[in-house]
Parts: structure tokens; C-alpha cells; sequence
């Protein structure tokens, strides 16, 4: 198996394997690191993406990062302990699979598909609502069993759904899915919203989606159709929405969101 990282920038990580591709974003504390620890970590997240369910295997990293490549394979260093910590990580995980990990180094401009992944962003996709706002929602609608349209850094359940091959997720794409069985939290894109609301329908699906209030959009009434109840209104605030693009939403001071519980089931859909 070979996994070349790739660092697309201070605000993001990709990778590819063979035919697969993926991205994330950064975390705000992950962007004030060292590039080197970066990169590392940048290759940890290429392995459980891609190579979670390998066994026995022999695996071949490209990096185009040389000090990344010398702690991998020398195991760390006494000179660096924070990067010879993630180094450690690599390697306790791969031995838990009795994997075996080698890392070689890439130049940058052989590193065509990675790079074209890098520039791959989409910031809309990672917005999520503020662990205040999200306690509100948890008392009204919780607990959740999922998080649907989630990632890395914005996952408010421990079991969540990404976008992409994501170190932490339990599957990849939501509409793939069946609904049917999950109590699940969604907070996807607002262009996605009629798609979501009809999946629900299909699926006969219960779970608690965020919503911009927005009465006159084409989809408002179906959204009211498939109510359980009166929704839990989240009214404009600065710190109501966060990313790892921006400090704050830039309508923030007229965006009132609503969350709330929705059923596909025909027995509750008025």
C-alpha cells in the first residue's frame, strides 16, 4: 500500500492511495503546530483513513517532507519530543495491526496528485453550530446516536458521518445510507436541505436537522410537514456558528437557525 501526504496548507491536509483521495481541515490549536508536526500528523490521518482495516501489511509512504520521512523511519528522535510523540503514534497504532511502516521521500513537484487535492476546499461544508448552541439542542432533541454530514474537526457525537475518507468517521457519504434505524443530528450545507428532507421521507427516518429560518424557501413546507414539534429557535449571535475558515458567519447578524425533530415515518407526518 502506498499513501503520498500531502500538506496543501496551513489550513488543510490530503492525501491519495492508488485511485483513493482525500482532504481535511485543521483544527484552530492544530494550525499554530510546526509544519514538520503537521505532516506527521498528516500521515496519521492517511492510515487510519485508508489503511484501518489492513492487517499484516507492508506500507509505503511518499511525503514530501524529509524530516517527517527521518521520524518515521528512525523511530523518532531525543531532539524533537512532540514530533517524536506523533511519530510514536504511528507506530504503536500500525503494530496493533502488525503493519509494518516504511516512509520515502517525494519531491513536492512530483507530488501532482496530492497537490490537485490541496486545492480541493470547500468552506461551507464545515460549519458547525457552537458547543453552547449544540447543549441546547442536546437537552431538547438528545441523545443522538449519529452525526450526519460531519468531519474531524466539527463531529458534535462520537459516531459521525463524513464527507470523505476521514480518520474518525464510521462511513462516508449520508445519502449511501439507510436512515431508518438512527436517532441521528444533522446540520448539512442549506443547499443539501431538500434532498435531506426527502431522504427522511424516504427512509421513514427520525432524527434532528438544523435549519436556516427561511420561510419563504421552496422547501419550507415540507420541513413544517415533517415537524414532530415546535422547533428550538437559535437566534443571530456572533459565536452561534464556527469554522476553521473564518472567525464568524458572515451574515452572523441575521441568520436565526431553527433545529428540529423531523419524522419520514407515515404515521407522524401530518
Amino acid at each position: 500500500m502506498k499513501i503520498p501526504p500531502h500538506l496543501g496548507s496551513n489550513f488543510k491536509w490530503c492525501f491519495e492511495s492508488g485511485y483513493n483521495r482525500t482532504h481535511g481541515w485543521w483544527s484552530l490549536a492544530e494550525r499554530s503546530l510546526h509544519i514538520n508536526a503537521l505532516e506527521l500528523k498528516a500521515v496519521f490521518n492517511g492510515l487510519r483513513c485508508f489503511a484501518a482495516d489492513f492487517r499484516d501489511c507492508d506500507i509505503l509512504l511518499r511525503i514530501d517532507n524529509s524530516t517527517a520521512v527521518a521520524y518515521i523511519n528512525k523511530f523518532g528522535s531525543v531532539r524533537f519530543p512532540h514530533l517524536s510523540a506523533i511519530a510514536a503514534e504511528i507506530w504503536q497504532w500500525c503494530e496493533k495491526r502488525n503493519n509494518f511502516v516504511f516512509a520515502s521521500y517525494i519531491p513536492s513537484l512530483q507530488n501532482n496528485i496530492a497537490d490537485a487535492e490541496s486545492r480541493i476546499a470547500d468552506p461551507d461544508t464545515e460549519w458547525s453550530l457552537s458547543d453552547k448552541a449544540f447543549r441546547r439542542v442536546w437537552e431538547a432533541f438528545g441523545p443522538f446516536d449519529v452525526n450526519l454530514f460531519a468531519s474531524l474537526n466539527n463531529n458534535k457525537c462520537e459516531a459521525y458521518v463524513s464527507w470523505f475518507p476521514d480518520p474518525g468517521s464510521i462511513a462516508i457519504d449520508a445519502f449511501t445510507l439507510s436512515w431508518n434505524n438512527l436517532k441521528f443530528y444533522a446540520f448539512p450545507p442549506f443547499i443539501l436541505l431538500p434532498r435531506v428532507f426527502r431522504k427522511i421521507a424516504d427512509d421513514q427516518a427520525t432524527g434532528t436537522v438544523i435549519v436556516p429560518w427561511w420561510p419563504s424557501q421552496p422547501w419550507f413546507p415540507l420541513f413544517c410537514r415533517l415537524s414532530l414539534s415546535e422547533p428550538l429557535f437559535l437566534l443571530p449571535d456572533f459565536s452561534l456558528l464556527s469554522s476553521p475558515f473564518r472567525n464568524q458567519h458572515p451574515a452572523w447578524r441575521t441568520l436565526s437557525l431553527a433545529a428540529a425533530n423531523l419524522s419520514g415515518k407515515p404515521s407522524d407526518i401530518a
